[in-house]
């Protein structure tokens, strides 16, 4: 067999992970330029790149640009959708691909179930899985009349999981003063919101490969600190633990239950002074910490690539590695400047948040946006994360000369 050639959608931290994994399996890796955190552009990994419209702003026209890419390079054997709203637009049908191309994903249908929170949110309750009070809005009259008989403090999210209500995943209202001050937001929104009671507790994460709705590869994980101050951004400091025999029976069960076959990150708030469980989520797909699961062992790449490539290996149940501390140094600098540049945050505690950060980033054992024998994609985001020198490096996807400065790849049109 001639070499495949695989074409990575979505520019994040873990698709450089998942582009080491492809080319230890022999594929010539193509990224596609768009993307949050970025750093792909510049790994060891990829071959070459492709900037193309947002599927972000313009899904539309990104399919047009696709289809063309696709025509023009037809050794392209396998697609690797790694950013959620690809993922979930091929699983809609909203994004029409030629049959001959596999695609590195779950099956539509259970991405389609686990991103829709009300119904997850109802499966888990039919589990016995504890969920806090939710409900599901329509208009403006249920969203207020909703959230008084829910009880404040409120979680208010949108209903798809890739949706944003303004920048933010999720919006914390401690009071109806709170709630009304982001009506704008709701506005928005359409008023179509699922709000649910806040629950105390750290997030923590579960990794996992399933077959046949059953659990193979398991590891657990405390996130300590985000990127925001209510907790509900993204990890930035974390750790993994020996498996918590509760967690892990709820987890199970859910898998179970949604015959689940690929790898995902389940989701729960876990209060250490009470005890108390609440899931949130469970997202079908590669997590943005990605390099975690990686490094504790679970190979959830290959695992992602053996079901893509149709072929179902039996092996014995495995858990990652306990007792690994974590942290996203890029990430955190980068909270940090933008909210010292919109004047959220005065100067000096930016710069004691930016030590506190430097200082977890030396004494942990793994910045997550830096691979092993790859050193590149951590820091040129580690640069893009700071201020001045940021706005140069981040111009190399808008300027030729910074563009072959830094990249030094064929970019592909």
């Amino acid at each position: 067999m001639g070499e495949r050639t695989a074409l990575l959608l979505g520019n994040y931290r873990p698709t450089y992970i998942l582009a080491r994994s492809l080319k230890m399996r022999g594929y010539r890796i193509i990224c596609g330029l768009d993307g949050y955190d970025r750093g792909a552009e510049v790994s060891r990994y990829v071959d070459a790149v492709w900037k193309h419209t947002s599927y972000q702003s313009d899904l539309p026209r990104f399919q047009q640009d696709l289809t063309a890419f696709l025509e023009k390079y037809p050794e392209i054997s396998d697609i690797y959708p790694v950013a959620e709203p690809v993922i979930l637009a091929i699983a809609k049908g909203q994004l029409e691909l030629p049959k001959t191309i596999r695609i590195g994903s779950m099956d539509p249908d259970l991405i389609k179930l686990c991103l829709d929170k009300q119904v997850l949110l109802e499966k888990a309750q039919e589990l016995s899985i504890p969920v806090a009070p939710f409900a599901k809005t329509s208009d403006e009259a249920d969203f207020y009349e909703k959230a008084s008989a829910i009880g404040f403090p409120l979680v208010i999210r949108p209903l798809i999981s890739n949706q944003l209500l303004g920048n933010q995943k999720a919006i914390t209202c401690t009071d109806e003063d709170d709630l009304k001050a982001n009506d704008a937001v709701w506005q928005d929104a359409r008023f179509q919101l699922l709000i649910q009671r806040h629950v105390t507790g750290k997030r923590d994460n579960i990794y996992f490969a399933a077959s046949g709705g059953e659990i193979t590869r398991y590891l657990h994980a405390k996130i300590t600190r985000t990127n925001r101050e209510d907790g509900s951004g993204l990890a930035i400091e974390g750790k993994t633990i020996p498996p918590c025999p509760q967690l892990q029976a709820y987890s199970a069960a859910l898998i179970r239950a949604l015959g689940y076959n690929g790898i995902g990150c389940a989701q729960y708030l876990v209060d250490d002074d009470t005890g108390a469980i609440h899931f949130l989520e469970l997202n079908p797909r590669i997590a943005g910490n990605h390099a975690l699961p990686e490094q504790c062992g679970l190979s959830l790449g290959d695992q992602l690539i053996d079901l893509t490539e149709g072929e179902i290996k039996a092996a014995p149940a495995l858990i990652g590695t306990s007792g690994l501390k974590y942290s996203w140094l890029s990430g955190e600098l980068d909270a940090i400047r933008q909210a010292w540049r919109a004047g959220t945050m005065p100067a000096g505690q930016a710069l004691a948040k930016a030590v506190t950060a430097a200082r977890a980033f030396i004494a942990d054992d793994l910045d997550i946006s830096f691979a092993p024998g790859d050193p590149m994609p951590g820091i040129i985001t580690l640069l893009d994360s700071l201020p001045l020198i940021g706005s140069i490096t981040r111009r190399r996807f808008d300027h030729p000369f910074f563009f072959k400065l830094f990249i030094r790849k064929d970019c592909l049109s």
